[in-house]
């Protein structure tokens, strides 16, 4: 046999999205190539891995019998590969860090600051995630530490809380509700509803799924981005549900906000694997110890 890592990642990212399509745009390949890495795959093997039909995409029992061991292989695999572009980052003095986007506005710049007094000669990578990676780079190893909105659900992020907020609802101005000082969730699961896109529990969160008592939400478009997200609102395609900084920091004509009063508070926190690397370490002891963003936040 000559099975590879990328035959690997392929069975499990097809087996995971049950869609060629998604899998592709997941692994940045076109479809073809990727559907190609499958057949080669199967034959080396020497039977099917996937039921494949015009809708839907399913493992075949020997297909789900190699699926939790192909898993763990990519994980050991992903976890190497982060470890060692981690110490190699170290030795560069170079941190890596994530934030998804209008998480922690407010917080970022005086963490920025404050690390670049006590590290002048290191340098500070930030990248920006929309909603379609709500690990802010952690889920594919591309950061060394992400700010975040949990939940996230990987098993080995650990996550330092920063501060808590409440959620609110986005509604077009005009709609019935915008009258209101506040709502709770009993007024608003009926409305046709903005989510992120993909399938997660993050997405699951910010679609109340836990306060639906199973019911199914009445999703009408999905945007990648708070201006995105926020301009369907204005335009009346539905509401959403989003953290009061939004309000504060992207607040817009056509949108009103409106606290949910019985939705528990949203979290923002960092998220990481471990603090082998010594910037790291550094990071997550600065946005412990900085005391002004985060006056009257619990901390994890």
């Amino acid at each position: 046999m000559n099975i590879q890592f990328r035959h690997i990642r392929a069975f499990v990212t097809v087996a995971i999205e049950k869609s060629f399509a998604r899998a592709a745009a997941r692994l940045n390949v076109s479809q073809p190539a990727l559907s190609q890495t499958i057949i080669q795959l199967e034959q080396d093997v020497g039977f099917p891995l996937f039921a494949r039909t015009t809708r839907r995409v399913e493992l075949t029992e020997e297909g789900q019998r190699l699926f939790d061991k192909a898993r763990r292989i990519q994980r050991a695999v992903e976890d190497f590969a982060g470890e060692a572009h981690s110490l190699q980052l170290s030795l560069k003095n170079e941190l890596r860090v994530g934030f998804l986007i209008g998480t922690a506005v407010e917080y970022i710049p005086t963490i920025v600051r404050e690390f670049e007094r006590l590290h002048p000669n290191a340098h500070l990578a930030l990248s920006e995630f929309d909603f379609s990676d709500p690990t802010a780079g952690l889920r594919d190893h591309k950061v060394d530490c992400g700010i975040i909105r949990p939940p996230i659900a990987i098993d080995d992020i650990h996550v330092v809380e920063l501060a808590r907020e409440p959620c609110v609802v986005c509604l077009p101005v005009g709609h019935p509700l915008a009258a209101r000082t506040s709502v709770v969730l009993a007024d608003i699961l009926d409305e046709p509803i903005i989510s992120a896109p993909g399938d997660s529990v993050w997405r699951d969160y910010w679609l109340a799924m836990e306060h639906r008592g199973g019911r199914m939400p009445k999703v009408v478009l999905e945007a990648a981005t708070v201006e995105s997200e926020l301009q369907a609102v204005a335009t009346g395609k539905g509401i959403s549900i989003s953290a009061e900084s939004t309000a504060k920091f992207y607040s817009r004509p056509g949108v009103e906000f409106r606290i949910i009063d019985d939705m528990p508070a949203c979290r923002i926190g960092i998220g990481y694997r471990d603090t082998s690397h010594r910037l790291l370490a550094d990071f997550i002891a600065i946005v412990r110890s900085v005391p002004s963003p985060f006056s009257g936040a619990e901390k994890g």
